[in-house]
């Protein structure tokens, strides 16, 4: 008998009617025969909901205390689909990440999966119970409650494929499948109906919202098998699949435009060169849990560097801070940073064999008269960052002069898995 992890999105849980179709879905996969653990999301809209009652009555919510209470977002929907399930004749249990022992390591906010105590939904699933997990929670080494970070319930679910051996995890959202660019977007984007993970990895790094980074990163490593599909798509759509295959070599090499907005950018100005400057400069950068991207460092002059980087909005404040005493003790002569930029990225397997379409990408932003600020090239992606007010229109001219519309990979044909 297979067994499947499911997750299903905020907005796939949203409202009692929407659990209701929910567990018509599970009702229809479990008369199929396939055993099934599901994950679920806050309800859309709640965990913000949460974060701002909060902010209500504290300025700087104490982390501990703000993660206890945004984690009762994803209980309040594990429970009512239980109730639901039960309701219906299904046998259900709803679990918290303490009561099944999901352990999570690193900042309350952004913890990372460390551990699955899987014998409690191993039992379950023995007696023909459906198992419903909270997503997006774990639990430290203190026996308190952490966050994985926004997308988090996605890495829930890959973790307990992993811990479960599934046959496939499969992530239920708004949209069926990943695209060559946001269809909310522009909507004469195709859906892919299978990428590698290393091609996903590098289109959710650009901003690509369907699927949680650390989710891909998890499930190239324990080659869990995953799919993204619709929860309103109807029982025709197969979603996009992702597996450790790259594309075969006569496939074309590109797959997707991505904006990630809501960025910012820090230039540290003539800084003295030496070895191992960038560790020395964003090494605490990246010990207080920041995210940093688009790292670029130019010759400037007589002996001096300029080092430019990225970090999300909200985390500007915070770096400039730790910037700004790290640059004044060597020696640099000033720092600059602007809040406000898009992150256009350019991914494809072999890209960086391909100059003609890193060209073809900065003489179409030449066209539309848009300024690239910051660049950085690697196997298979190409990064630019430009004003934020462009980012929409670079996507849509993008996307539109790379030919993405003819760009579409066919279906490869599925190998058998080993047992």
């Amino acid at each position: 008998m297979s067994l499947w992890v499911l997750k299903f999105g905020g907005t796939s849980v949203g409202d009692p009617v929407r659990i209701g179709n929910v567990a018509s879905l599970i009702e229809r996969h479990r008369r199929s025969g396939i055993d099934l653990v599901i994950v679920v999301s806050a309800m859309a809209g709640e965990t913000d909901r949460l974060i701002a009652l909060a902010h209500t009555l504290s300025t700087t919510p104490d982390p501990r205390e703000l993660a206890a209470l945004v984690v009762t977002g994803e209980q309040t929907s594990a429970a009512l689909l239980a109730l639901t399930l039960n309701a219906r004749g299904i046998p259900s249990h709803s679990y918290t990440a303490w009561q099944i022992g999901l352990e999570a390591r690193g900042s309350p906010d952004e913890a990372i999966v460390h551990a699955v105590d899987s014998a409690r939904l191993h039992s379950d699933l023995k007696s023909g119970i459906v198992p419903v997990v909270c997503g997006f929670q774990g639990i430290d080494a203190a026996g308190d409650y952490v966050t994985l970070g926004r997308g988090g319930s996605d890495t829930t679910a890959v973790a307990l494929a992993a811990a479960l051996c599934a046959d496939e995890c499969q992530i239920y959202t708004d949209v069926d499948g990943v695209y060559t660019a946001d269809p909310r977007l522009i909507a004469s984007a195709r859906r892919h109906d299978h990428l590698s993970y290393s091609e996903m990895l590098e289109l959710a790094g650009g901003g690509a919202k369907v699927l949680e980074r650390r989710s891909v990163e998890l499930a190239g490593r324990h080659r869990v098998p995953l799919r993204v599909l619709s929860t309103f798509a109807g029982e025709g759509s197969s979603g996009t699949r992702f597996t450790g295959s790259p594309p075969a070599v006569n496939e074309e090499s590109l797959c997707g435009v991505t904006l990630s907005q809501n960025e910012s950018e820090i230039t540290i100005l003539g800084v003295p060169e030496q070895p191992a400057l960038a560790a020395i400069l964003l090494g605490p950068i990246s010990a207080a849990g920041i995210e940093i991207d688009l790292i670029v460092q130019n010759r400037a002059r007589d002996g001096r560097v300029d080092l430019g980087f990225t970090v999300p909005q909200r985390s500007l404040a915070d770096t400039l801070a730790l910037v700004r005493e790290r640059a004044g003790a060597i020696g640099a002569e000033g720092v600059i940073s602007s809040e406000r930029i898009a992150k256009l990225s350019l991914v494809g397997l072999g890209l960086k064999s391909h100059p003609e379409l890193i060209a073809r990408l900065l003489s179409t932003l030449a066209a539309e008269s848009i300024s690239v600020r910051m660049m950085a090239t690697a196997e298979i992606k190409v990064s630019v960052t430009i004003p934020e007010e462009d980012g929409k229109r670079a996507l849509v001219a993008v996307h539109r002069a790379l030919g993405f519309e003819e760009r579409v990979r066919k279906p490869s044909p599925r190998k058998k898995r080993s047992t």
